[in-house]
């Protein structure tokens, strides 16, 4: 939902692109539909059904409460290890809409990252959490990201057209405020990325 600009853009320029999602969403007891939805979702967006993994793992499930990211992290490093990962894309410390679960993926790529876990030659890039009001005024605030960030994806007609067709596979989360966000979340055109910082280990 948030990614669709980056997602659409490297599907489309021959790079090889993985989703890995740690839950199947089944917070509400739609886990089974929302995984056939996300995978349907990304396929609009020109990712191979095949390359999207979910974990689904016991001990970290869509909810509220917070992950432990260092054993989470090992599980993500398998995958970044075995699929010989280059470029990793995940939320930033903010998660974006402030979801516990998005936070707790930056959090273990960031323990990954300040413990020197990860292979020397992954880089790691997150995506930018803004102010409620940038957030909210679309493509308006192409003004802003390009003046402020390094690293931008921009949709094209073509692309932003992809990102409604996708949105419109998550049926179990169409409720009538997703619709507003189609029509007004920068993140339907804009993605501003940054490279992630390193935190002195614990």
């Amino acid at each position: 939902m948030f990614f669709s600009p980056t997602i659409r853009d490297l599907s489309t320029t021959n790079n090889d692109v993985y989703i890995l999602c740690v839950t199947t969403g089944d917070y509400y007891g739609k886990g089974r539909e929302r995984k056939k939805e996300l995978v349907n979702a990304v396929e609009k967006l020109g990712v191979k059904k095949g390359n999207v993994l979910i974990m689904d793992l016991t001990n970290y499930k869509d909810g509220p409460e917070s992950w432990e990211e260092e054993k989470l992290s090992k599980h993500i490093l398998d995958h970044v290890e075995k699929l010989d990962i280059n470029i990793v894309l995940t939320f930033d410390e903010y998660g974006v809409s402030g979801h516990i679960n998005h936070i707790g993926c930056f959090k273990s790529i960031q323990y990954l990252y300040s413990n020197g876990l990860l292979p020397t030659d992954v880089e790691v890039f997150v995506l930018e959490s803004i102010s409620i009001l940038r957030k909210y005024i679309s493509f308006w605030d192409l003004i802003l990201s390009r003046s402020r960030s390094r690293y931008i994806y921009i949709s094209n007609f073509r692309n932003v057209l992809s990102a409604y067709s996708a949105m419109r596979e998550h049926k179990t989360q169409l409720i009538w405020f997703r619709y507003l966000y189609m029509i007004f979340s920068r993140y339907i055109f804009i993605n501003t990325f940054k490279r992630i910082h390193m935190k002195k280990a614990f």
